[in-house]
């Protein structure tokens, strides 16, 4: 069986890495939590949108 070569066993040894596996798994868990934060706001503001929409329309219809 013939040597690795060392460009071929630090790219092996790369690929076997898993330390910041966890770091990159946090941050995705926290990306995710920030955009239903930002989803949950904007929801927010086109509902009041929409509730001042009708209460126009019904105060126009009841003049």
């Amino acid at each position: 069986m013939a040597e690795k070569r060392p460009e071929q066993r630090r790219l092996n040894a790369f690929l076997r890495d898993d330390r910041g596996a966890t770091a990159v798994e946090y941050g995705i868990i926290v990306m995710m939590i920030g955009l239903a934060l930002l989803g949950m706001v904007s929801l927010t503001s086109v509902a009041n949108q929409i509730d001042d929409t009708f209460n126009y329309v019904s105060d126009t219809l009841s003049r």
